[in-house]
């Protein structure tokens, strides 16, 4: 297994955090849905990073965690073939290809940043199609168009998130490690913080709250 020598420090330690807004003693893999999260794509992933106060952002109830070293991690800062198979693989998927996401330089790159996990594009008709979903979830739901328009945006970069996650656990991996983009914790200041999604049940230690 290929990792850097930051995350292979963090395997088998707790220093792992999930933020939530709830207490439950063990891990469900995939997660059961969120109250008011109805509109939104479910992840069938946890996510964690190894910065307590990044993960306060998700909720005032932290979980901390050790994650097993036995696992097979994919660390796409690290592992640029494992990194690569899985860009590849994404290609072929009717909405990913047409993002920047997938792309050679945006994909390797991104996972250092954190870019990567935003959806990104410039194919017109790919714009069109997010618009036009925008106006027919208005309707149904009764939501202002801008609201909507939201919504949209945010469950495109969520289903990018989730076709990655189900898509490395297609080629194995039990996990999967890189970066997020932080724009929250620091005021006029954008960061990178460490991101690991979990695929499967046996990866992460029950929670301990903090």
């Amino acid at each position: 297994m290929i990792i850097s020598n930051d995350l292979n420090e963090k395997l088998d330690s707790p220093c792992w955090f999930h933020g939530t807004e709830q207490y439950f003693d063990a891990w469900i893999i995939p997660p059961p849905p969120k109250p008011g999260e109805d509109l939104l794509v479910p992840h069938t992933a946890i996510f964690f990073t190894s910065d307590l106060n990044f993960a306060k952002g998700a909720g005032n109830k932290i979980a901390k965690v050790s994650i097993s070293s036995s696992s097979r991690i994919l660390d796409t800062t690290a592992n640029y073939q494992a990194s690569e198979k899985l860009r590849l693989s994404l290609s072929q998927h009717q909405i990913a290809s047409r993002t920047l996401n997938i792309q050679h330089d945006f994909w390797h790159n991104g996972w250092k940043t954190g870019d990567v996990l935003r959806m990104t594009y410039s194919d017109p008709t790919l714009e069109a199609h997010l618009q036009q979903m925008a106006v027919n979830l208005s309707k149904q739901t009764g939501l202002p168009k801008e609201a909507a328009s939201i919504v949209i945006q945010h469950n495109s970069s969520r289903g990018l998130i989730e076709l990655i996650c189900t898509s490395a656990k297609k080629l194995g991996f039990d996990a999967i490690f890189g970066h997020e983009v932080d724009r929250h914790s620091f005021e006029d200041k954008v960061i990178a913080q460490p991101w690991l999604a979990v695929l499967s049940k046996g990866v992460a230690s029950n929670p301990e709250w903090v």
